[in-house]
């Protein structure tokens, strides 16, 4: 959950939160789980705390002064964020106070090799190994396929584990192709070899 903090009356406040759970499944969507394991999540070069993921009411960034701070604990990655002294950033305090924002979301992309999925009992499971961040911070909604790295449907995801899964018999079928015309020339070869010798 994200929530608001100060040091003191008169002191800048801070938003903070739990912005990624790792070893943890959630079930993104009937049918969906997604899990992040410790260990894969990498910084871009500037990581961006915005509300409710919109660049047009940024808080603060790892470059920025004061800077988003961001901490790995037992739990997952936290973030914690000035809260600046604009109209959202005192629309936040009062939502964090009252609890109308009460979550942490982030914006992450995955490389091609970043991932594992596969299909059990008509379920699609997605374990992410690697994940670059872009930005973190709270959410009405907490839920990350709202990020950008995961607008997708649930056919969406069939679709991929369909494509997936046809790419991989299409390769195997061409490997067999392959050691087939391997083994047609091998024995082309021999019949040669007999009828010189």
């Amino acid at each position: 959950t994200a929530e608001v903090r100060s040091d003191g009356e008169d002191a800048e406040k801070n938003v903070s939160g739990v912005g990624i759970l790792y070893d943890e499944w959630a079930e993104l969507w009937p049918g969906y789980k997604e899990r992040i394991l410790r260990g894969a999540v990498k910084h871009d070069k500037v990581v961006k705390s915005f509300v409710n993921h919109d660049p047009n009411r940024v808080l603060s960034t790892t470059k920025s002064k004061p800077a988003l701070e961001l901490n790995d604990t037992d739990k997952g990655l936290e973030f914690i964020s000035p809260i600046p002294p604009t109209s959202y950033g005192k629309d936040l305090e009062v939502n964090l106070e009252r609890g109308n924002v009460k979550g942490s979301s982030f914006a992450f992309s995955v490389p091609d090799d970043g991932s594992k999925r596969w299909e059990e009992d008509g379920v699609y499971y997605r374990e992410i190994k690697k994940l670059t961040l872009y930005e973190i911070g709270p959410v009405t909604d907490p839920a990350y396929i709202k990020t950008s790295a995961n607008l997708k449907t649930a056919e969406d995801i069939y679709k991929e584990f369909r494509a997936a899964d046809s790419q991989e018999a299409e390769a195997a079928n061409e490997q067999r192709k392959v050691s087939q015309e391997a083994e047609q020339r091998a024995r082309e070869l021999k019949l040669l070899e007999a009828e010189v010798t």
